[in-house]
This record gives structure tokens, C-alpha cells and sequence, in this order.
């Protein structure tokens, strides 16, 4: 037999074709069907108040034609840059060789409440249409991110009457990016983890250290620690995301001076072994970007300081980070679309105590899945268990 030479596209849909009729049977009762293409939002359904714009990521069998249309939220969104007079409320395509997006613009939101608008996408041969929803959040609020298709960093939220959560932004060069996200405890006065991204975006650059201490706008002031004046003590205010992790605006670096992003910190803990654990953190960053989260654990509440407004407040048994980067540092891949093979994780867990000015020892490290044993909290939720699993210290630098 001769095989004549087709080009992959036109392979492509031969094998579609020869798969639909060898579907077509008598025996197909419960035959799942399938779908001729998807679609997504690229980052996350949940955006700021501020107006800009949402990606949708489109994929199928090239030439697939697809619709989509608002259905709601048509005064305030539109598939047309700049135009929101209801010309640009459907659009049609068709999916082709790479990338295929759709940008989707909106407004600024300046009521106190959020809004939704819904995009119905359907694709030829199908009978229902992809439903989907962009959220808005009201003036003044923040965007708490997706658990899936969310943010790597961000740990799954878990309901607590006591915990807030909120993400901050900076303007980075012309874009808003995402500075940091955290679960803050209202009856402890601080945060129990705080994650956040760590690339030479967010560390190269001449801010400095700002010291403009302040209380979180994104919290009520009275369930956060007054901290103008450090904890009294030998406690340092300390960083849970460190002043030196963000140094390309002073607006970034302005941001982890907030209240929340303190606890009282043994100062010969902060300024010592501590401090080169963030240093050491550091020097783990890579072309893909080093995801990180920081936390304090109470496993009681019986040690107690004062804020610098002479608040009681109860003082950590426990510090963790927890780490996730590919191994290669230079996939240019998300870590949601790496194999196990290609990641590594690792965590430390440390004492509240003085370690003498000393680099991070081993007996500090151990694996992700164990820090979340010991917290109840899940991190980097879209990766496989098997890389919490692991861990290696000398991979990390760790002798």
C-alpha cells in the first residue's frame, strides 16, 4: 500500500473523521460525545475594580468556527477595545494553528457592590454552549483568586469565622500584578501564611527599604496589630513576605510594611538564621518563577507579647515556608502543565527560637506534605501529591 503524504491538519481531521464513524454504532447507548474544542479564562475569573482586561484561551481541531456572546454585564464588558455601547457584545472565530485567545475588556467598577458578567461560547457541532462568568469585585475590595486555574502559590482557603483573606496589587511597568496573598487570623493579629511569587521582576530594582509601617487598608485596623512601634520585648516586627523579596517599586515594597504581614519575632531568630533563610530563598530564583509561601503556626496561644499600642497579642510556636519551582528553573511553562518529574518542592519548619547566627540547617527541612500535616492547610493545590511528597535538601543548597 502507498501512503500518500496529507499535511497534519488535513491528517488531523481524516483521524477525527475515522473516529466519528467508528462511533456510529448500534451498541453506542452511553457513548460519551466528543467535545469539539474548550475554552477558559487564561489567569482567573476573578478581577480588580479597575478597568482592564480578561483572556479567554480557546483550543480544538483547527478550523473549528466558534461564537461567543455576553449575556450579561453588556454596559460593562465587551470583546471591542474601548466600546461599550453594545456593538461588541458577540463575536465570531475560527481555532487556528497555536495560540488562540479572545480578550474580553470591562470597565472600571466604582460601585460598593461586585458584579458579574456571562459569555456563552459555543462551537460548531455542539448542542449546549460553554457558560462562563467574569467577577468583578466592588471599590475598595480585593480579588480573592480561583483554587483552580488560580494563582500557583495561593493554598486552598479554608472557612474560618476568624480568617480574612485578601491579595494586594502593585502596578508593575504598565499591567497590574499580583503582590502578595494572605489568610489573615483575626483572634491571633496575624497572618498564618502569606503567598507570593518570587522572580527578578519583583526584586531587581532600586526601591530600597521604604520603613513606611502602616495598617492594612484591605483589613479593619481593629483586628490588626498597632505596630508604629515595635512589639515590646525582644519580639522584631517580623516579615512574613521579606522587604528585600520585593524591590522593583517603592509601592511593592511600601505594601509589605502593612501590619498584617508582622508577627513578634524573636529578634535573634529574625536577624540571624532566619534572616539567612530569606537570603538563602533568594538565590532559588529562576527564569520560571519560585513560588513561595511563609507562615507562622500557634500550637498554643499561652506565650503572649504586646503590640507597640500595648495590645496583647499571642506569639507563634512555629515559623514555615514551603517552596515550589520547576528543577530546571527555565521550562517556560505554568507548573500546572509540568510533570512531577519536572518539579521540586521543599519546607522548612522552624522552632520559634534563637538558632545562633548560623545558615539554615537540615534538621530544619522536610517535605510540603508534612508542613501541611501539621497545619491543616494545602499548598500549591495544583500539583501533584507526589511532589509534596519529596524532598531533597541538597537540591535546595542545604548542607
Amino acid at each position: 500500500m502507498i501512503l500518500r503524504k496529507y499535511p497534519l491538519n488535513t491528517l488531523y481531521f481524516i483521524l477525527c473523521f475515522i473516529l466519528t464513524l467508528s462511533s456510529c454504532s448500534d451498541n453506542s447507548e452511553g457513548d460519551q460525545p466528543v467535545l469539539p474544542g474548550q475554552v477558559s479564562w487564561k489567569t482567573t475569573s476573578s478581577v480588580t475594580a479597575e478597568a482592564g482586561v480578561a483572556t479567554l484561551s480557546i483550543s480544538g481541531a483547527v478550523g473549528i468556527k466558534w461564537t461567543a456572546e455576553i449575556t450579561a454585564g453588556t454596559d460593562w464588558s465587551s470583546f471591542v477595545h474601548n466600546d461599550f455601547t453594545g456593538n461588541g457584545t458577540t463575536v465570531q472565530g475560527e481555532v487556528k494553528d497555536g495560540i488562540n485567545v479572545l480578550y474580553l475588556y470591562y470597565t472600571a467598577n466604582t460601585d460598593t457592590e461586585g458584579r458579574t458578567a456571562i459569555i456563552s461560547f459555543t462551537f460548531d457541532g455542539e448542542k449546549e454552549p460553554h457558560t462562563l462568568s467574569l467577577k468583578q469585585v466592588a471599590i475598595g475590595q480585593s480579588v480573592l483568586p480561583d483554587f483552580k486555574g488560580g494563582y500557583a502559590e495561593i493554598p486552598i482557603y479554608k472557612q474560618d469565622a476568624n480568617y480574612v483573606y485578601a491579595t494586594h496589587y502593585v502596578k508593575l511597568g504598565n499591567k497590574n500584578v499580583r503582590n502578595y496573598s494572605l489568610c489573615f487570623d483575626k483572634a491571633k493579629k496575624a497572618a498564618l501564611w502569606v503567598a507570593y511569587p518570587l522572580h527578578k521582576a519583583y526584586t531587581n530594582g532600586d526601591a530600597g527599604r521604604v520603613d513606611e509601617w502602616n495598617f492594612d487598608p484591605l483589613f479593619e485596623s481593629s483586628f490588626q496589630p498597632e505596630l508604629f512601634r515595635s512589639y515590646k520585648g525582644s519580639y522584631d516586627r517580623g516579615h512574613q513576605i521579606p522587604s528585600a523579596d520585593r524591590q522593583a517599586t517603592d509601592e511593592m515594597n511600601r505594601q509589605t510594611f502593612y501590619f498584617s504581614n508582622m508577627t513578634p519575632q524573636l529578634n535573634r531568630l529574625n536577624q540571624d538564621m532566619w534572616g539567612k533563610l530569606e537570603d538563602k530563598v533568594r538565590t532559588y530564583n529562576c527564569e520560571d518563577t519560585l513560588y513561595v509561601v511563609t507562615g507562622a503556626y500557634f500550637a498554643n496561644t499561652s506565650t503572649t507579647t504586646y503590640d507597640g499600642g500595648g495590645n496583647l497579642v499571642p506569639v507563634p510556636t512555629n515559623y514555615f515556608k514551603v517552596l515550589l519551582r520547576t528543577k530546571s528553573g527555565k521550562t517556560g511553562k505554568y507548573v500546572s502543565d509540568c510533570t512531577a518529574s519536572e518539579l521540586k518542592t521543599i519546607g522548612f519548619w522552624v522552632e520559634h527560637k534563637s538558632y545562633g547566627n548560623v545558615q539554615p540547617p537540615r534538621s530544619i527541612c522536610t517535605s510540603v506534605a508534612d508542613i501541611e500535616q501539621k497545619t491543616g492547610f494545602t499548598f500549591f493545590p495544583t500539583i501533584p501529591d507526589e511532589v509534596k511528597q519529596d524532598y531533597n535538601p541538597t537540591d535546595w543548597n542545604i548542607n
